[in-house]
């Protein structure tokens, strides 16, 4: 699977550039045929190979940053459109960006307007059109490998429907066996349960099996030696998934290691390229926007003093990537002893959701509210950020006593580094409850790209400007 994911990768990809370039090419033609495309000028310039080059890298690094190319959205149109169509928005803006700053003429806006058109409806109907293909081909050819999954429990549901959303994978799921007698007959993800495992070389044989998928708890070792020694003369393949779901973060990542295949069940979920960029990111803003608030955090500073003294700052230790504490700043916006009064709440036994933001919280001081309402009480994490400790984008850093009482799949979002903002930031911010919060995260951690990180911080403008949902 992991090879088909790479090859349409590739197939993708160099379709992609070849497509941008052919938008970028008829545009250049349409801007000189079309009577109001020249603007009067006979002289027009067509486009040079240094151009193409520039669009084509552009749009290549833009593309890649925005998971586009990610085997859990291959010939998923819609949710490929999602990241197109930021991704393409991006690298306009960086072009003009550039070119302003160097002073470049370069393309006109209305190439610009013909070359976007083209280029997102090109791009998704190239993807509209492979999927046709693929779906064409199988369908005519029977050319899928068919597939049983032994075992109908929690790991062979998320394994078919995994192969279900993923058609280039060239699976055909025709049903599963389990040895639990209750679940014979039952329909998973709209496959039969046909059978229990001493069932196999039967139905192998009556279906035409090309591949067997092993999805069976750890603790079934003994079951699955006997499955492989019985199926040892049969002419299918064998895969194993393990049941380490419960153990891993957000993904897991196969190695060999001396010959040994390991798995790394807290495998980094932002890595390389995306993580270098990230932190370039992080930098750049950050540093940026420390130096264009230094004035106004002076103010917030002498605000929160007049209004309730010292400290003006808030320090607090916080849990930050895969559970490393560090110390979190922020202006402060309770009264000095708000953490005695929450810690005394917490031990009386009141529930988690109460004591996390409540509404017309008592302890907020007037200069506080007014502080969060416009989120300038967070200011202060520009320095977090700088110091590598906290993202731009990210999950909320949250009390170690919070995350003490996560559930495992909670823990989940400790896999990235926490950041001043997020997705659920800009889909309620204080109004959620903590279960939806952390659902928020996890959507963000499992979708993760620069063109999602750059959709957040344009989306928290408008939510804070807005106003809504802070207290």
């Amino acid at each position: 699977m992991e090879g088909r994911a790479r090859s349409f990768g590739r197939l993708l990809a160099a379709g992609d550039i070849l497509l941008t370039l052919a938008s970028l090419s008829l545009a250049d033609v349409l801007r000189h045929v079309l009577p109001f495309g020249a603007q009067g000028s006979e002289n027009l310039d067509w486009l040079t190979p240094r151009e193409y080059l520039i669009v084509g890298l552009t749009w290549a690094f833009f593309l890649r940053l925005a998971k586009v190319y990610d085997h859990r959205r291959v010939l998923r149109v819609v949710a490929e459109a999602r990241s197109i169509i930021p991704a393409v928005i991006a690298a306009i803006a960086v072009l003009f960006a550039a070119f302003f700053v160097l002073k470049v003429e370069f393309l006109s806006r209305l190439l610009f307007v013909y070359f976007v058109a083209l280029n997102v409806a090109l791009l998704l109907n190239y993807r509209w059109l492979l999927n046709l293909a693929v779906r064409t081909r199988r369908l005519s050819t029977g050319a899928q490998a068919r597939v049983i999954i032994v075992g109908a429990g929690p790991v062979g549901d998320r394994v078919s429907k995994a192969i279900i959303e993923s058609p280039w994978t060239g699976f055909e799921i025709v049903g599963f066996t389990d040895d639990n007698p209750k679940k014979l007959g039952l329909v998973l993800n709209g496959r039969p349960v046909m059978g229990a495992s001493d069932d196999l070389p039967r139905l192998l044989a009556e279906h035409e099996i090309d591949e067997v998928v092993l999805a069976l708890p750890m603790s079934a070792y003994d079951r699955m030696r006997k499955i492989v020694l019985n199926l040892e003369r049969a002419d299918v393949r064998i895969h194993l998934v393990p049941d380490v779901f419960s153990l891993v973060s957000v993904r897991a990542v196969v190695q060999d290691v001396l010959g040994f295949p390991m798995i790394a069940v807290r495998a980094p979920v932002i890595t390389g390229l995306d993580r270098m960029v990230k932190r370039a990111f992080d930098v750049v803003l950050g540093a940026t926007a420390l130096v264009a608030m230094g004035p106004l955090m002076v103010v917030v500073a002498l605000a929160v003093y007049l209004d309730g003294g010292r400290p003006v700052f808030f320090a607090q230790r916080r849990v930050g990537e895969n559970g490393k504490l560090f110390t979190m700043y922020k202006f402060r916006t309770m009264v000095p002893d708000a953490e005695a009064r929450i810690e005394a709440a917490r031990l009386r036994g009141e529930s988690l959701d109460k004591l996390y933001k409540p509404a017309h919280d008592p302890r907020i001081t007037m200069v506080g509210r007014m502080l969060r309402r416009a989120s300038l009480d967070e200011l202060p994490q520009l320095w977090n950020v700088l110091r590598g400790e906290m993202s731009l984008v990210g999950p909320r850093p949250e009390l170690p006593w919070v995350v003490d009482q996560y559930e495992s799949w909670q823990r989940q979002r400790l896999a990235v580094m926490p950041g001043m903002t997020g997705w659920w930031q800009i889909n309620g911010r204080g109004v959620l409850p903590l279960r939806e919060n952390v659902e928020y995260d996890l959507y963000y951690i499992r979708n993760y790209s620069t063109i999602l990180d750059l959709t957040i911080l344009l989306r928290t403008l408008w939510v804070v400007a807005r106003g809504k949902g802070a207290y």
